[in-house]
């Protein structure tokens, strides 16, 4: 149990932060979710688009720590791989 009133805050603060990241990871899915439901309907073009639209979002997400670097990388190299061999396929 805290017993400062600056440790008392901080728990404050970290319980307001785990809120706004855990609204901020559920859009972000959403979003991701969005576009896999594109890829599966082979509609290549909207995909892109809306992948394009999202990017800005994903990359947002790693300044704000919600997703580390790495992970945002890899789930845009997925859905980019994925996109492409819509029409190869």
């Amino acid at each position: 149990m805290a017993n400062t009133s600056s440790a008392k805050k901080k728990i404050r603060v970290i319980g307001r932060k785990t809120i706004v990241r855990e609204m901020h990871r559920s859009k972000v899915k959403t979003l991701i979710k969005n576009v896999e439901s594109l890829i599966l309907k082979k509609d290549q073009k909207s995909a892109s688009d809306m992948l394009k639209k999202i990017e800005p979002k994903l990359q947002a997400s790693k300044n704000k720590n919600i997703f580390s670097k790495s992970k945002i990388s890899r789930i845009q190299k997925n859905l980019n791989s994925r996109i492409v061999k819509i029409n190869k396929k």
